[in-house]
């Protein structure tokens, strides 16, 4: 049986979300979307298509990951 696909955004699920990729997988949509996020800060969220329903949504900011990575003492690729 074929996992459920989720559809990973940036900005607000409002008119002004840009769509980035389709994941197979809500465990596997939710770390993407953690991973993009901390690669770019901003809003995030996923989509379901199917019910048109909004299941989860992230948003940071620079501070907070520059922040972060001097608590665990990485540089997080940069």
């Amino acid at each position: 049986m074929q996992e459920p696909t989720f559809d990973i955004w940036s900005g607000t699920p409002d008119k002004s979300g840009k769509w980035l990729e389709t994941v197979a997988g809500l465990g596997n949509a939710q770390r993407r979307m953690k991973q993009l996020a901390a690669q770019t800060p901003g809003k995030y969220f996923i989509f379901n298509v199917w019910n048109s329903c909004v299941l989860d949504q992230i948003e940071t900011h620079e501070e907070s990951i520059l922040a972060l990575e001097a608590k665990v003492g990485g540089t997080g690729g940069r």
